[in-house]
Parts: C-alpha cells; sequence; structure tokens
C-alpha cells in the first residue's frame, strides 16, 4: 500500500471514529472503530495509524469518563492507551498523546505525574517548534498550577496561552482545533478567576467558551462549559447564605 493511501485510509477511518465520538449518543461506538483501526494498521504497518488509533480511543474513554461515568478504571485504561500512543506516534500526534496521558494523571490525582508528562510535552513541542500546541500544554498547565493554588503563575500560563491561541485562530478561523484549544483556555480563566474569588470576571470568561461552543457546535466543550456555570451557580449560593445566615441569626 502506497503512503498516500494509507494516509487516505488513516484519515478515513479516524475521521469516522472522531464524529462517533464527538456525539454523546454514538461516544461508545467510536470503541470498535478505534480497534479496527488499530488492528487494520497494526497488519499494513502503518506506525502512525496505530499511534492515532490507541490515542483516539484514549480519548473516548478520558470524555466517558469526564461526561458519563465517573469510573476511575476508565482514566486508567486512557492513561494506558495514551502512552502505549506515544511509543509509535511522531511529531505533532507524539506532543498530544504525551499531553493527554499528563490530564489523565491529574484527573487521577497524582500531580507529580501530571507535570512530569506536561513538561515532557512542553519540551517536545519546543523542539519541534509547534508554536499552537506549546500554548495547549501551556494552558493545562495553569490548570494544574490552579489545583495547586499557584495563582499567580497559573495567570502568567493562561495569559500567554489565550495570546498564542487567539492570534492563530484570527489567521485560520475555520481550524476546529484552535476553537478548541481556545475555548480550553476561556474556560480554565473562567475557573481561574472563579479560584481567587471574582465571580462577574468568571461568568465573563464562561461566556466567552459558551458563544465558542455554540458558533462552532463544540458538544463536549458545551458540557465542559455547563459544569463551569453550575460552579458559578453554586458560589453564587454559597456567597448569599452566610449573609442570610448574619441576617437571620
Amino acid at each position: 500500500m502506497s503512503i498516500k493511501t494509507k494516509s487516505q485510509e488513516r484519515r478515513r477511518i479516524l475521521e469516522l471514529g472522531e464524529s462517533l465520538r464527538e456525539n454523546p449518543g454514538t461516544i461508545l461506538l467510536s470503541v470498535p472503530i478505534f480497534f479496527f483501526g488499530y488492528l487494520f494498521y497494526s497488519i499494513i504497518g502503518d506506525k502512525e495509524g496505530v499511534a492515532g488509533s490507541l490515542g483516539h480511543c484514549g480519548i473516548t474513554f478520558k470524555n466517558y469518563y469526564k461526561h458519563y461515568w465517573k469510573q476511575d478504571f476508565l482514566l486508567k485504561i486512557a492513561y494506558r492507551l495514551y502512552d502505549k500512543s506515544a511509543q509509535y506516534a511522531t511529531g505533532e500526534g507524539k506532543v498530544s498523546t504525551i499531553h493527554h496521558a499528563g490530564q489523565v494523571a491529574l484527573e487521577l490525582g497524582d500531580v507529580e505525574l501530571a507535570e512530569k508528562r506536561y513538561k515532557e510535552a512542553l519540551s517536545e513541542a519546543r523542539r519541534l517548534k509547534l508554536v499552537n500546541i506549546e500554548a495547549y500544554v501551556i494552558d493545562h498547565m495553569a490548570q494544574l498550577e490552579i489545583e495547586r493554588g499557584n495563582y499567580e503563575l497559573a495567570k502568567e500560563y493562561l495569559d500567554g496561552a489565550y495570546n498564542i491561541l487567539s492570534k492563530a485562530v484570527k489567521k485560520e478561523p475555520k481550524s476546529m482545533y484552535l476553537h478548541i484549544w481556545l475555548s480550553s483556555v476561556e474556560i480554565n480563566t473562567a475557573n481561574y478567576w472563579l479560584a481567587v474569588g471574582d465571580k462577574n470576571k468568571a461568568r465573563i470568561w464562561a461566556k466567552h467558551a459558551q458563544k465558542r461552543a455554540d458558533k462552532y457546535d463544540l458538544k463536549m466543550r458545551k458540557k465542559d462549559v455547563k459544569k463551569i456555570m453550575d460552579k458559578l451557580v453554586s458560589a453564587g449560593v454559597a456567597l448569599v447564605l452566610p449573609v442570610y445566615g448574619v441576617l437571620f441569626s
């Protein structure tokens, strides 16, 4: 099979899997598609196809945990898939899979492992001069620092990531990946402002992410926006109750 044919087959199979994964009603159907891709690419000796199938299947398990079923074994499966994918991947794909492994590690509560994988992804992105992906990794390093309470460093990371990705979106306004990455920065910036106690600024950034998710029909990102909006509502209740306690005590 020619290199061109391999590339075409890889794109078709992975795009089918992605389309199923991004629809909440068909997310689990992406698993057999990616598994088929893994077998197919293994047989024809397409390492990038193997890496893509494993990595994308890892995203399926991570998203299913995130939005539907909070069971740690799903994240552990996702981590193994990403780790295996990184052994086959090159270039942008390698950065992406290492980065996703860091996300899963953080979700599992292993901050040190998450930081290690993020730094590994960041180093690879810089080596390859992949500026936009570098910004996306930095965005998630900001999330890690928010978890740690290092708010000043988190804000520095978020500002840097936003500046890079907002410029990139202006140059490539139709790039779905760039809108997905930029909306992640917007959501994490909302989380930052919520963490430091500025609910109004948090709401503004959440609205930015919501507008982008609606405009480009980013289904999974819409769920992320709903979660931050729910946090804002909870924060509002938490702020009001002590006042009532004082007024009616």
